[in-house]
């Protein structure tokens, strides 16, 4: 398990179908214990709960902060001595000292070897991918095809039908009814705007038949089971390699289908009659097949239970409410996000040590690496260091680029869950010259001295990029340097770390020197991960902000705070800004290009938080000259963000001039509120209403909202008093109703 969770990327891919596996199982758990109180359409709720949550797995994995779950992967023990004359494995041995020779390493063979395994099979799933994404879209293009080819049925009996089987669903989204002459299966198609495909053979259908399809079909919309479907299809393409997934898949269609069922037998339709109209149905168009992405309504497999189910009077039909609906869904993201973060960080203890040490990902860029092939070889010099960071517990690659600003390298270190860069002179690099980097190349040894300790790398370069492993000898001397100064001596891997992100004593000679409290070392570690350098700690305190402790330091650097922008502001006349006003400055975008641009405009000598306001409602210096070029000149801020903040753009007042209408920035601030647009006024231009004024265009406006809101009222009214027939009760005498006279 440690040998496989020690690739980055098999670790990812693992960990994925693994949560996968956990969300279907939770699904298939919940359908156990509760199989006997679920009617068709909680089941159906369940399964798409489950298929959402496999599509947002990756994304919530990838955005949430890592939980760490530790698992023991065995004492680490030294490799046993080589035979005499056995050749030796390829290896790196860390030097005791910085000028102690080291073991050669092969070199490109070492740092990256390949493993076309691992290529293969990221080929055969992206292949599988793409394959079934395009299979999705051939399929939605084919389902808009048959839509497009059948011709709109206006028969008066069908559309009345289709009304009053809506108005007992409650659809309130226009459906198109159409008729197809290629199709013997009634089906429906489309998300937005949903169409319901009728075969040509339906003109001879008796009137009941007419109702328990359209009853059937409307209740596929009403659950808006094409996007369900469509949602399911992509899961399907993403998980394609996973058996569970597809059996899901099948279990949705089956529970859909059921749950439709329902619908068509609580609005009264007795269940003999409508098993019978499915037989038929499906009897008819037993040789036809539907498109994938299709609801059809009869499809031949699984008939038989569908019609066991409808002839079984104690099954539960009803629709799961909505504040149930609303539990079931914070529940699934109960188990999602805690599972999404959750990742396993191997723990191994070495021979004859008691305590075990988490190497958990220090970087939050982490990238790939690939381990060494062999543990390293034990060698006198290596063995005479105690104290050194062997490379067993430290394995590490290294890749170079040359190009960088102002003759530097870019150097990248990678090591087991963690991976970061920067920027490096190449004159650091003793050993590495620039020619040799951009020459024709070969074997390199070279090393980078801090003060914590030396960083040996080999490898090859050619051609201005090169690679290969790297080893690290600490300091002996430094943390009793560190302990001088008043700071608790480091751990190996704390002054590797150290080492890596150059906090050396300058550092802290420096944080001493601004009054800064002792920060622990680990806090000091951080900084250097942050990119807390000692020039950052020197240049923000030249400037005023020797801020006592580093946690608001890194917070500045976090924010993009640097001793540049500090000035630019300053230059501009916004000195000595508290820690906070600078952040807050920086996090909304108040750069020297803004505040310039803003007094170019005419809003020069504006206090901080009053530029950070109006950046803050994207008030910028192109938005003030096109207002000023229609009309509207040296308008005060706080007017300009209230325009902006009504949704008022410079094209809305440019097209209202040239329809004629020259208004005063309040009435313009009205006319937008009451949804008087563009294309209303050109409407009412084309209709002979030309010249009207504002306040006649409102009036219009609000004429026809309260129209609609009428309509909406009556049919809510009439959906009110059928839903209380439907349950057999009489709104006004209270008297059982027969259902079967609907």
């Amino acid at each position: 398990m440690g040998t496989i969770l020690s690739d980055s990327g098999l670790n990812a891919a693992l960990l994925i179908v693994i949560k996968a596996s956990c969300l279907l199982g939770a699904a298939a758990l919940v359908q156990f214990l509760f199989r006997r109180r679920m009617s068709a359409a909680a089941r159906h709720f369940v399964w798409t709960l489950a298929i959402s949550s496999l599509l947002l797995l990756p994304i919530v994995s990838a955005a949430t902060p890592t939980l760490a779950i530790e698992f023991h992967t065995g004492t680490s023990r030294m490799p046993p001595p080589l035979a005499e004359g056995s050749p030796a494995p390829p290896s790196v041995v860390v030097p005791a000292s910085p000028t102690a020779p080291a073991q050669r390493v092969t070199p490109l063979a070492a740092a990256v070897p390949a493993i076309p395994w691992k290529y293969m099979l990221v080929a055969v799933y992206v292949g599988g991918a793409i394959a079934l994404l395009m299979l999705l879209a051939a399929q939605h293009w084919t389902v808009q095809r048959f839509v497009r080819r059948a011709n709109v049925l206006d028969d008066p009996a069908w559309r009345r039908l289709l009304d009053t089987s809506a108005e007992r669903l409650g659809v309130a989204r226009p459906v198109r009814l159409v008729e197809s002459h290629e199709h013997r299966m009634p089906f429906t198609a489309g998300l937005r705007r949903p169409a319901l495909v009728i075969p040509v053979a339906a003109r001879a259908w008796p009137e009941e038949r007419r109702r328990v399809v359209l009853l059937h079909e409307l209740a596929h919309i009403a659950r808006h089971d094409c996007l369900v479907q469509t949602l399911a299809f992509a899961a399907g393409a993403l998980y394609w390699f996973h058996p569970g997934i597809w059996w899901v898949v099948r279990r949705l269609r089956v529970e859909r289908e059921l749950a439709c069922d329902d619908r068509v037998l609580e609005t009264g339709t007795a269940p003999r009659e409508y098993a019978g109209h499915l037989l038929e149905i499906a009897y008819s168009s037993r040789r036809y097949r539907a498109p994938a992405l299709a609801v059809a309504m009869a499809r031949p497999h699984h008939l038989e239970g569908r019609m066991l189910a409808a002839l079984n009077p104690a099954l539960k039909r009803t629709v799961p409410p909505f504040h149930r609906r609303l539990a079931g869904a914070a529940m699934a993201a109960i188990v999602l996000f805690p599972l999404a973060a959750a990742s396993p960080i191997a723990v191994a203890a070495r021979a004859g040590d008691r305590s075990s040490h988490v190497f958990a990902p220090e970087s939050a860029s982490a990238g790939s690496r690939i381990p060494l092939s062999a543990p390293p070889n034990r060698t006198a010099a290596a063995s005479s260091a105690p104290s050194s960071i062997v490379q067993e517990d430290l394995p590490g690659t290294w890749e170079i680029r040359s190009g960088g600003p102002d003759g530097t390298v870019y150097l990248r270190l990678m090591e087991r869950n963690s991976s970061s860069g920067s920027n490096v002179p190449i004159a650091q690099l003793e050993g590495l010259t620039a020619s040799q980097l951009t020459g024709a190349g070969g074997p390199v040894q070279f090393r980078v001295r801090r003060d914590a300790g030396t960083f040996t790398f080999e490898g090859v370069v050619r051609g201005g990029v090169g690679g290969g492993t790297f080893t690290f000898a600490p300091d002996p001397n430094f943390a009793g340097e560190l302990a001088k100064r008043g700071f608790a001596r480091p751990t190996p891997r704390e002054q590797y770390q150290m080492a890596r992100h150059d906090v050396g004593l300058a550092f802290v000679d420096e944080l001493n020197k601004q009054g800064y409290s002792k920060p622990q070392t680990a806090d000091l570690v951080r900084a250097g991960q942050h990119g807390v350098s000692t020039t950052y700690v020197r240049e923000m305190g030249a400037l005023g902000y020797k801020l006592g402790s580093l946690d608001p330091l890194i917070e500045l650097r976090d924010h993009g705070v640097t001793p540049d922008y500090v000035r630019a502001l300053a230059d501009l006349g916004y000195k000595g800004l508290s820690h906070d006003d600078v952040r807050l400055a920086r996090d909304h975008g108040v750069n020297e290009e803004y505040v310039r641009a803003m007094r170019d405009a005419g809003y020069g000598s504006l206090p901080l938080p009053a530029l950070v306001n109006a950046r803050d409602h994207g008030i910028t210096a192109d938005y003030v000259r096109e207002l000023s070029e229609a009309g509207y000149r040296k308008l005060p801020l706080d007017q300009l963000v209230k325009v902006r903040d009504h949704g008022i753009t410079p094209q809305y007042v440019r097209e209202l001039g040239q329809l004629g209408y020259q208004l005063q920035l309040d009435d313009l601030v009205r006319a937008r509120d009451h949804g008087v647009t563009v294309e209303f006024v050109r409407e009412m231009t084309a209709l002979g209403y030309r010249g009207q004024s504002m306040d006649a265009l409102i009036r219009e406006i609000a004429d026809r909202s309260a129209e609609v809101a009428c309509r909406r009222g009556h049919a809510l009214d009439r959906h009110i008093r059928l839903r209380s027939r439907l349950r057999g009760v009489d709104a006004k005498h209270r008297i059982p109703a027969s259902p079967r006279r609907f």
